[in-house]
């Protein structure tokens, strides 16, 4: 069985990847209680919460059941056949009058005696039968309701891919914060280094006699606040860990590397075709289905009003013995049933009433299905190429910033600046740094809101 065509791999080609993921984080684990950390690639994330995602779990049963849920709306259309078998004793006891004459004649205690005398009989019976019934005409009812069904089936397949593609949003968003949490204690290490500078030269000004206390104090507290940075990314990365692992469906910790960098060479493209996404789009399908089930679902009420025809028979045999006297009856039946309601309260007419508005509601609903995709598909396609261009200008800016350092630097050292204004081109070489590794970050993750908005599931990257 594919669980959708465009995962593009059966259920058994998918276990052989759970398999071989799971042996690779089994490897993991034991090489992390080795060495320390184990890395782990965006692949192998996806092909792990592919089969273990909770989520995704959860939707594959919705799948199972929409598709008993067709196969019992079937049943209506196959003979219902009834069996049974039945054993019965039971006992009678006679108790003949005695005649008036007779009572002239006897005795009191033979009086008596006549009284209380009585006649019993035991019969041992036994029977067994099938009988079976079979729709002929039910003015289309029941094909209306294996048609809802299968509408209903379609809706939780769908359901399936707008549940995967939020997992793929999630997993995609925890393993990126898994990368800018590692490189922010390489960031972090940076500005370690370049606060360690800043703090020796200003000491040395300030033995010199140069440069006062204040500015002394200022240069080592921004070296303070860099370690604490770095403590603070250090352990940043421990809670982006298990935010991963969580979305993989590993509730247990395990010290991984996420392998990859936030710099990536995609350019920005060109305005995509959104009516096609739309139509293809499976918030759109499932709306679609879910008022195409409506649809059927008002049929079949209307139908309800009308006569259902059925064919009847069945078989019996019965056995029975009393007092030595045995018997056997066979009884074969068959016949035509038609039945027609009449009078139900108004529970036909309310139950009408109620699909008709169901199926005006999901009507409406699907045209807001299609307006609400069209619209994230505009803003998270913006927002992705405003990303992709607001890297470029950071990049630009952070070149900047690193050659005013440089120059500042050595006009400080020569005394040609004061420590305000060089200690101001150094912050803000900091916060350039930060900066990059945020817009860079932030130009993933409007990638992720994209892709999910054009309805991509985890098969995107298989």
């Amino acid at each position: 069985m594919k669980i959708s065509s465009s995962d593009g791999k059966t259920v058994s080609e998918m276990k052989q990847s759970f398999y071989k993921t799971i042996m690779l984080l089994a490897m993991a684990a034991w090489s992390a209680a080795a060495y320390g950390q184990e890395t782990i690639t965006w692949q192998e994330c996806v092909n792990y919460a592919h089969l273990n995602n909770p989520d995704l779990k959860s939707s594959l049963e919705a799948i199972n059941k929409s598709k008993a849920a067709t196969g019992v709306a079937r049943s209506a259309y196959l003979p219902q056949i009834n069996a049974n078998a039945g054993v019965n004793t039971s006992k009678t006891i006679d108790k003949s009058p005695v005649d008036r004459k007779e009572k002239l004649t006897m005795s009191q205690t033979q009086l008596l005696a006549s009284m209380n005398k009585s006649a019993s009989s035991i019969t041992n019976s036994f029977s067994y039968g099938v009988s079976g019934k079979q729709l002929i005409f039910d003015s289309m009812k029941t094909i209306y309701d294996i048609k809802a069904a299968e509408s209903a089936a379609d809706d939780s397949l769908f359901q399936y891919h707008i549940k995967s593609a939020a997992v793929r949003l999630e997993l995609r968003t925890a393993f990126v914060k898994l990368l800018k949490a590692q490189e922010s204690v390489d960031i972090a290490k940076q500005i370690i280094e370049i606060r360690k500078k800043n703090y020796n030269l200003v000491k040395m000004r300030y033995l010199a006699g140069r440069e006062h206390k204040g500015s002394l104090m200022s240069a080592e507290a921004n070296l303070e606040q860099a370690r604490f940075n770095l403590k603070q990314a250090e352990r940043n990365i421990t809670s982006a860990q298990r935010a991963l692992l969580n979305v993989m469906g590993i509730y247990s910790y395990i010290n991984i590397k996420a392998q990859g960098s936030l710099t990536d060479t995609t350019a920005a493209e060109g305005r995509p075709d959104f009516d096609s996404i739309v139509k293809r789009h499976p918030f759109v399908l499932s709306a679609r289905k879910q008022r195409e089930a409506a649809d059927y679902s008002e049929k079949s009420r209307i139908a309800s009003f009308l006569p259902v025809i059925s064919a009847t028979g069945g078989v019996d045999q019965s056995l029975a013995e009393t007092a030595g006297t045995r018997t056997n009856n066979v009884n074969l039946k068959a016949g035509l049933s038609a039945t027609m309601p009449l009078f139900t309260g108004g529970g036909n007419y309310y139950n009408l009433e109620q699909a008709k508005a169901q199926s005006r509601k999901l009507e409406a609903d699907e045209a807001s299905a299609r307006d609400q995709v069209m619209t994230n598909l505009e803003q998270y396609w913006i927002a992705w190429q405003n990303a992709i261009d607001s890297v470029e200008v950071q990049r630009k800016y952070l070149a900047a910033a690193e050659e005013r350092a440089k120059i500042a630097e050595a006009e400080y050292s020569l005394g040609l600046v004061v420590f305000d204004i060089w200690i101001t081109i150094e912050d803000q070489l900091v916060q350039m740094k930060q900066s990059y590794l945020e817009t860079r970050a932030n130009k993933l993750l409007a990638e992720a809101q994209w892709i999910q908005a054009k309805g991509e599931t985890l098969a995107y990257d298989k």
